[in-house]
């Protein structure tokens, strides 16, 4: 407090009355000018603190770069559309990095919140008009509340609250689980009385089962009659199984058709049902002595024994004999004939053949035999050939150039190198021989 003097009485007062207790002067002005003087102050210290403000928050270069990208990334976002998340993810992850001085100048900020809100009512219409789609609900309309539920799920937390008919979604979905337990209930009531026809039955209605999430299997009132219709049922397919096996029979070259059956059969079947045959290894044994019978009959139809004849495309061939010796001889040796002699310790197994051109054009008498191979000694020998062709007394060897004219024919040696041992054991021989495409068998002892 300070004193001044009255201008009326010219005595000291104090400067914060309002008139002179001496004169009862009173200056009306005093008070404004206090008031002037406390507007003024208060001024100058909000002038001080923007200056303050202003100078704490200015930005460095780095700032201002950080602050500029921003601010660019806002304006990118454009027109919000369904497609719009990855632009405001972006930006408000930008936003959110910053600094409070950096954040503090981003001055679309505001831009961003509304891209997002409006970017959650996109998001939140889709899901509106998706669960509109669902209609009455039926069976039939599972897919479109499964992809109701599913766009619903993928909405944030934002999102969601902006979905006024999700009660809806909540009903369809009460409702359609209702109508799948009463689909597998009557299924499985349709099973009735359970034979070998049963199984499509049994399963369409264990298909509706399963299709139900575990948690409203429990409402499935006659479960239990599946589950017997079930085991019913795969016992009939077993005993079936057990008893078809057990009337293969004896085993010909005509049970083929019936074990193929079986198998097809047991081959439906499920592991637990294939566990349940105990007889499979008869029809193990059956399929395999089918298959060495089919292989035995396989080998006769290649065998060749002498005076037999095949015909192929091209050749008309017969098999005339064969003979274990260390000289190709002709086909006539009462005249004067040349003769090919083996190895000192060698000798050949000689096949003799006739062969006729049944072709039109000369044909490759080098290219009518194929590979070869000699079953000897509990070994199978891949074996090299010499070819030899002969009418009457002549003998020669066949050659590159040789061939054989149309409708004509001639005699064929194929001359395989074997050890001498062959001329005095009696070990088995068997050649496998390819003549002209086809796989022939010779037992030659």
């Amino acid at each position: 407090m300070a004193l001044i003097k009255c201008p009326e009485c010219g005595k000291e007062i104090s400067n914060k009355a309002k008139k002179c207790p001496n004169c009862g002067y009173s200056n009306k002005k005093s008070g404004n000018v206090y008031k002037v003087a406390i507007i003024t102050i208060v001024v100058i210290v909000i002038i001080a603190m923007a200056v303050f403000f202003a100078l704490k928050n200015r930005l460095n270069d780095s700032e201002k770069k950080q602050v500029n990208q921003v601010i660019t990334t806002i304006v990118d976002i454009g027109n919000v559309t369904s497609d719009s998340e990855p632009e405001i993810s972006k930006a408000e992850k930008m936003y959110n990095k910053l600094s409070k001085k950096c954040k503090w100048h981003v001055d679309n900020y505001k831009t961003l919140k509304e891209a997002r809100k409006s970017y959650n009512k996109i998001r939140a219409k889709e899901a509106i008009k998706s669960i509109s789609n669902i209609g009455t609900v039926s069976l039939e309309d599972r897919d479109t509340i499964v992809e109701a539920r599913n766009i619903y799920d993928s909405l944030t937390k934002e999102q969601r609250k902006l979905v006024e008919n999700s009660d809806d979604l909540l009903a369809a979905e009460k409702k359609l689980i209702k109508l799948e337990v009463k689909d597998a209930e009557t299924k499985i009531a349709a099973i009735g009385n359970v034979t070998l026809k049963s199984e499509s039955k049994i399963t369409s209605a264990e298909s509706a089962y399963d299709f139900l999430e575990e948690k409203d299997r429990d409402k499935v009132s006659n479960y239990n009659v599946l589950v017997s219709a079930r085991k019913k049922y795969d016992q009939l397919v077993v005993n079936n199984c057990i008893l078809l096996i057990e009337n293969i029979g004896e085993i010909s070259l005509k049970s083929g058709n019936k074990i193929d059956k079986i198998e097809n059969i047991y081959d439906s079947l499920s592991d637990s049902q294939k566990n349940m045959v105990t007889n499979y290894s008869k029809l193990q044994k059956a399929r395999e002595n089918y298959d060495a019978l089919l292989k035995k009959e396989e080998i006769k139809k290649k065998t060749l024994k002498p005076g037999m004849t095949f015909k192929t495309s091209k050749w008309n061939i017969t098999y005339r004999k064969s003979s274990i010796s260390a000289k190709i001889l002709p086909n006539d040796i009462s005249d004067y004939y040349l003769y090919y002699s083996a190895a000192d310790d060698q000798t050949f197994v000689d096949l003799i053949f006739k062969i006729q051109n049944i072709d039109s054009d000369i044909l490759d008498l080098e290219g009518i035999i194929g590979d070869c191979t000699v079953e000897y000694d509990d070994a199978n020998l891949s074996k090299n050939y010499d070819l030899y062709y002969s009418s009457g007394s002549d003998i020669d060897q066949v050659y590159s150039w040789d061939g054989l004219d149309a409708l004509d024919s001639t005699t064929l040696h194929v001359a395989i190198s074997m050890p001498r041992e062959l001329q005095t054991n009696k070990k088995s021989i068997t050649v496998k021989l390819e003549i002209a495409g086809e796989e022939k068998i010779i037992n030659v002892r």
